[in-house]
């Protein structure tokens, strides 16, 4: 996954989707899906990012990648279908309303109640967004500590536990 990660911010799609196929064949996980599905997303192959996207998402309610996974299906369904993408934003914004998210919500947001949608600059904000929210779980997870632990006064409303999101 590492490997396909970085060709994957490189621009090297042949390279990532090679890596996220074999990731998959080793480990079945919906990580390596939702980033099959960002691949195609990337190189226009909308069918196949869609029907990635959403196994993904049936395979992964529960998992730290989840946010990303809607993320990336309202973009693959915005550029499809503006009727099931915008259904798909508001699912997107519901859930990251929930996880303490950046103020550019309010941009997402408004997007997803107006149906005016800037694809370049929704793209560039949930990427920030599910990076951030990505972030944070890693750091919690790393030094068990930040807004994911619900021992603090400000805590999330979410534990993490083996990959897992609880409430």
């Amino acid at each position: 996954m590492f490997y396909g990660e970085k060709a994957l911010r490189s621009g090297y799609y042949d390279e990532a989707k090679q890596n996220f196929e074999e990731a998959y064949e080793k480990n079945k996980t919906p990580e390596a899906l939702m980033y099959l599905a960002m691949v195609d997303y990337k190189t226009n192959n909308l069918d196949s990012a869609e029907s990635l996207v959403r196994e993904a998402e049936w395979m992964g309610s529960v998992n730290y990648h989840y946010l990303r996974v809607l993320g990336y299906k309202a973009l693959i369904l915005l550029k499809k279908n503006s009727d099931e993408g915008l259904e798909a934003l508001d699912q997107y914004v519901g859930f990251y309303a929930s996880c303490d998210p950046l103020m550019s919500i309010q941009e997402v947001r408004r997007m997803a109640q107006t149906s005016n949608i800037d694809m370049p600059l929704l793209e560039k904000l949930i990427e920030e967004q599910v990076s951030w929210f990505e972030n944070d779980v890693e750091l919690y997870w790393s030094s068990g500590v930040g807004y994911y632990d619900a021992r603090s006064f400000f805590g999330g409303s979410f534990r993490f536990h083996g990959g897992g999101i609880f409430h």
